[in-house]
């Protein structure tokens, strides 16, 4: 059968039905690969747009110490 790898999660009777009609679980999955590539490439915009824009450095800040940004060494 087609769909025995999901016998652990579902119910006989949801595994009946999921091998009798499995285009709800296919569309599922479908949706989950697809808004997971969205969000990749969603992702990827911010990152290469994020370059385009540097952040500035105030040259009036002072650097943090040592140890953990508070402790001298």
């Amino acid at each position: 059968m087609a769909f025995e790898w999901l016998a652990p999660i579902l119910t006989p009777t949801a595994l009946r039905s999921v091998q009798a009609d499995a285009r709800p679980v296919i569309t599922l999955f479908l949706v989950i690969f697809g808004l997971s590539i969205f969000g990749l490439l969603i992702w990827y915009i911010h990152f290469e747009t994020s370059k385009a824009y540097p952040k500035k450095v105030d040259p009036n800040k002072k650097k943090a110490g040592g140890l953990l940004g508070f402790m001298k060494k």
